[in-house]
């Protein structure tokens, strides 16, 4: 297995009317990073600059594959908030149409796609168009195409939105299975309970400030929280980010 490190340092990102900043972590090897944050307080904006749709006003992002230094886009997977998928073609045609944008070539294409499907129980519907499909089809078919050249990092963003809780269920239980065979994942939710117990690190944008694993799992002790949701409730409804 390839070993993998991303490294964020010191990002700061100018944001609306604000700016994101003190922004570092770093991932390796099978960590699921949990990005949590109030509505509007800036997740997608992070994700938008890691993935490259934003530059940074400063900081740095840096991905290595067994210590060599590589171009993060050619190795990652993205699913933004709202589906990205071309509604009146088939699910199909957008693997093959997204497959070739990535890259990948067609014999490649059809080998994941077919195992991806498969895994996402979306296989018997593949010939069917996107506006077809379920809500819950449609994020599981984001998902796929994300997945379309066996990306490093997968990032998705909310992708819970709508779904109910035996989906919820799958797409976890499926992004722990890829992060056990090595990938990094970043996602971002307001499913607080969730990334407490499947994460592996977290992170918190409050108040235009970045909270790091440690400093999260310091203000807990400090406040003597066992529940991440009853403390973040606090955090949220009481502008109570000074005391994290």
């Amino acid at each position: 297995m390839d070993i993998l490190k991303l490294d964020v340092y010191d990002l700061r990102i100018s944001y609306k009317n604000f700016i994101l900043k003190n922004i570092s972590f770093s991932l390796r090897n099978g960590d699921i990073f949990g990005l949590m944050g109030r509505s509007g307080s800036g997740k997608s904006t992070l994700i938008k600059t890691i993935v490259g749709l934003k530059k940074p006003d400063k900081g740095s992002i840096n991905f290595f594959i067994n210590n060599i230094k590589k171009p993060i886009k050619k190795y990652l997977g993205y699913s933004p908030q709202e589906n990205a998928l071309f509604p009146f073609l088939t699910l199909e045609e957008n693997i093959k149409i997204f497959g070739r944008l990535y890259g990948v070539n067609k014999k490649n294409i059809d080998f994941f796609s077919n195992q991806i499907l498969k895994r996402l129980e979306l296989y018997e519907h593949k010939k069917k168009k996107i506006y077809q499909l379920s809500g819950g089809m449609q994020k599981r078919a984001d998902i796929a195409v994300a997945l379309i050249n066996d990306p490093k990092i997968l990032i998705l963003d909310e992708p819970f939105n709508g779904l109910d809780i035996s989906l919820q269920r799958f797409i976890w239980d499926f992004l722990v299975e890829l992060s056990k065979l090595g990938k990094i994942i970043i996602i971002s939710s307001h499913m607080i309970k969730d990334l407490q117990k499947y994460c592996t690190q977290l992170g918190l944008i409050e108040n235009g400030i970045f909270y790091d694993t440690k400093t999260i799992v310091a203000s807990l002790n400090q406040y003597r929280f066992n529940n991440l949701e009853d403390f973040l409730e606090i955090v949220f409804t009481n502008n109570y980010g000074d005391n994290i």
